[in-house]
């Protein structure tokens, strides 16, 4: 009997360990990146690149293109990871060896559409891109030109792990909020304008049901397409909202306008009897912190910044603050040994101060706000670990770096309420009274030797109080040997280098915030088209795509 349940076990051992196997040995498709450029008269040049796993499985790649809707495609090329151009043979036999096929391309036309084909060739990580030109992809309408096109067809197979498509024109022109429309369909992610131009973009995996379908409206006048059609704009788009998230069925009602008006109502009288409230809620809670305060000379809140910082925050009238957390944060990164201040030189020749970004200690025990502040050093500083303000500012800036920096400002943006500190008022006033203690610094006649040892949080704090350029100066009045001795506490004090990667953070992190709250927009934002995420439903009326592609 142990016998036979000894082999039942071998079996399925066998059996999941084929299945892994096979799985494993299928293709994979981790990147699609689209890059559509928009010409004058409507036509448009496609461009696909594929970052692939490639095994035993199929002898082709392929693009499924229907619903021509009045389009054709031409000018096919393909290229590989290697720089070679295949061969274009015209008509496709997709029935010929995987060996015949590499290095060649061709289309096989079919009674609703194109298949664009070429040969996967070599086994391992290939990336392959594929050019071809769609006509009449922007078409007239009486009030707007535009498209409703599915440029990722349901059905691919492997389904890409993530999918980017830009949009943009040939010449100089800029799309806009105020020019151009934008929506999106059957896709998890989002769609947008950015760098002036259109930027669709999935945020998970592709599913069997996924595709990629994208409708664009464009001002009269920036496009003269070939195609005109009779009727409106609005026509092409009533039928890709059918079945989407971007509709709103709903009736207007009596009571709606009921409600409407004791809405108006009371947002004239609700708001200002709300401002008085808050203004001597926070006054109280102010006096009764500040009544007797004494100095306190230890590390608050056990030395997490962002605490002590939403803190202050909750003390404030408006204007919750969180540039100067970020600027302690690097000053704590400096202190931890995370970063340093080291002397390279440009690419001009010149000898210049940089961030060298090091290996977090510790960095589990750390808070994750410094963590991924320190991620974002790293990454943006790249392979030389040499972190330039240039650097930073362009990861900051990318839109392939959007989710790590959109993890960073949900992070960084934490609210806390002043109700939540009420039975806390010992920590409160520990706090503010380090925050006294420093302000008046310069003040005290006695120096213990544990006070020095704790200089450098110092500084920290005071940047985050906003009050460091006071506090390092009083430091350097009473003891001026100490940033010599000392070399993090004189790299914490180094006013040049460190001004320029504040300013760059601060200006980069305020762009990102805007960017996200851009992305986040209201859904009559997105339904009037000026971005936002997709919706899942609708879509109907596309050209192009339909269904299928990929490995066979």
């Amino acid at each position: 009997m142990r016998s036979v349940e000894r082999g039942v076990r071998l079996l399925l051992t066998a059996g999941m360990l084929l299945a892994l196997f096979t799985a494993e040995a299928r293709p994979y498709l981790k990147d699609l990146n689209i890059r559509v450029v928009l010409l004058k008269n409507g036509d448009a040049r496609i461009t696909e690149t594929r970052q692939m796993t490639i095994d035993s499985e199929g002898t082709e790649c392929y693009i499924v293109v229907g619903n021509l809707n009045g389009s054709e495609v031409h000018d096919l090329t393909v290229s590989d990871e290697t720089g070679l151009d295949f061969s274009n043979i015209g008509r496709w036999d997709i029935d010929r060896s995987r060996s015949w096929k590499e290095g060649k391309c061709g289309i096989v036309t079919k009674h609703n559409g194109y298949e664009l084909c070429w040969g996967l060739g070599e086994r391992g990580d290939r990336v392959y891109t594929t050019s071809y030109t769609v006509t009449n992809l922007v078409k007239g309408y009486d009030d707007a030109d535009g498209f409703n096109y599915m440029f990722v067809a349901q059905g691919v197979s492997p389904l890409p792990d993530h999918v980017r498509l830009t949009i943009e024109p040939e010449d100089t022109l800029h799309f806009t909020t105020e020019n151009t429309g934008v929506w999106g369909f059957r896709y998890q992610g989002e769609v947008g304008f950015y760098d002036y131009r259109i930027v669709a973009e999935s945020s998970e995996p592709f599913e069997s049901r996924s595709a990629m379908v994208v409708m664009c409206r464009f001002n009269k006048g920036m496009f003269e397409p070939t195609d005109v059609r009779s009727g409106s704009f609005d026509n092409l788009k009533d039928q890709a909202f059918d079945g989407s998230d971007y509709t709103n069925d709903e009736e207007w009602t009596m009571k709606d306008t009921i409600i409407l008006i004791a809405l108006a109502v009371g947002l004239l009288i609700v708001p200002i009897i709300a401002f008085l409230w808050y203004i001597i809620y926070v006054w109280r809670a102010r006096k009764r912190v500040n009544k007797d305060l004494l100095w306190y000379r230890d590390i608050p809140m056990g030395g997490n910044l962002q605490q002590t910082n939403d803190m202050l925050n909750a003390y404030k009238y408006f204007n919750t603050d969180y540039n100067n957390l970020l600027s302690a944060c690097i000053l704590k990164l400096i202190n931890l040994r995370g970063i340093t201040i080291e002397q390279h030189l440009n690419e001009k020749g010149k000898n210049v101060q940089n961030f060298a970004i090091h290996e977090l200690k510790d960095a589990d025990k750390q808070p994750i706000l410094l963590r991924k502040v320190h991620q974002i050093f790293q990454k943006a500083a790249g392979s030389d670990t040499i972190l330039e303000p240039k650097e930073l500012k362009s990861f900051m800036r990318s839109n392939y770096n959007q989710s790590i920096t959109d993890s960073f400002i949900n992070t960084l943006h934490t609210k806390t309420s002043l109700s939540n500190y009420k039975d806390r008022l010992d920590e409160v006033r520990q706090v503010f009274g380090l925050k006294k203690y420093l302000k008046e610094f310069s003040l005290i006649d006695e120096r213990h030797v544990q006070e020095v040892s704790l200089w450098k949080d110092y500084i920290i704090y005071a940047t985050l109080f906003g009050i460091a350029d006071q506090v390092t100066k009083d430091m350097k009045k009473i003891n001026p040997e100490y940033f010599n001795m000392d070399q993090v506490a004189q790299q914490m004090a180094d006013d040049t280098t460190m001004h320029t990667i504040y300013s760059t953070m601060h200006s980069s992190t305020t762009r990102a915030a805007m960017s996200k709250a851009e992305r986040e927009a209201t859904a009559e934002s997105r339904r009037s088209g000026r971005g936002g995420h997709s919706s899942w439903g609708g879509g109907g009326g596309f050209s192009g795509g339909g269904f299928g592609g990929g490995v066979r």
